[in-house]
């Protein structure tokens, strides 16, 4: 049976840092509007024009951050939509000779998406309508060569777009879970009142993380902690880093490159 796709697609440090990544929100495209409105409502509710994941660096933000989540992880468990995160490490591509500049990574990876990872999960006679953040360092025009199976791309302003701003938290905090998970590790080992959301700043008292780190990695460790209990299959501290091994399951963090 042949389905139209919509995908909505941002990135995280495409062109800086040593982790980088990319994140869609995939559902057939019929259900793209209402599913759109009821996130945007979301977002209303925290009287937020946009949270991404640059933003969360407050309590707000970070509550904001907390209901996009938890509304994805119902989404999944009602079959409505799937999460594909990719995140590659450019130190370890360097190291074994595959240095590129990072459009050309970014564009392998949207590439590796569609050509190789998202036909396994929608099936092959899909096509797809892409609505991607907008970025002009990307030539669309080029990615989709060689693509007959996308229909079209319509870059989009995220703050338009609630499921863009969703792709970029999902790419954001995978990005975060790679890079950021030593600090992450010691974060867990600090009596819980030092966890809170509402602790003194730990910057203070000489401790290295920030508020900003503090409320990320408290979203963190809330997200995983529901992945775990309703089984997704994702793991985070076995790789330092969230990761899903079986790629068919509705929220894949793809590791990719290294």
């Amino acid at each position: 049976m042949h389905v139209i796709i919509a995908g909505y697609t941002d990135e995280a440090q495409f062109n800086v840092g040593r982790c980088r990544g990319l994140a869609m929100i995939s559902l057939p495209e019929a259900a793209a509007p209402s599913l759109g409105r009821s996130l945007g409502k979301l977002l209303q509710s925290s009287d937020l024009a946009e949270c991404k994941w640059e933003k969360v660096r407050s309590a707000r933000t970070y509550f904001a951050g907390r209901k996009l989540l938890a509304w994805t992880i119902r989404q999944v468990e009602r079959s409505r939509l799937r999460v594909d995160t990719l995140t590659w490490d450019t130190l370890a591509a360097s190291r074994s000779g595959q240095g590129v500049p990072h459009i050309t990574n970014l564009r392998r990876m949207y590439r590796a998406l569609l050509e190789e990872i998202l036909p396994e999960r929608w099936g092959v006679a899909a096509t797809w309508q892409l609505y991607p953040d907008e970025q002009s360092a990307m030539p669309w025009d080029q990615l989709v060569v060689g693509l007959p199976m996308v229909r079209g791309i319509v870059a989009c302003h995220s703050h338009e777009q609630p499921l863009i701003q969703l792709a970029d938290l999902f790419a954001g905090l995978a990005v975060y879970s790679r890079d950021s998970y030593d600090l992450y590790e010691r974060w867990l080992c600090e009596p819980p009142h030092l966890r809170s959301r509402e602790a003194p700043d730990p910057t203070a008292h000489g401790e290295e993380y920030s508020a900003s780190d503090r409320v990320r990695c408290l979203l963190l460790d809330e997200f995983y902690t529901a992945c775990t209990l309703r089984h997704l299959g994702i793991s985070l501290r076995t790789r330092r880093g969230l990761y899903t091994s079986d790629p068919s399951r509705p929220v894949a963090f793809h590791w990719w490159m290294d």
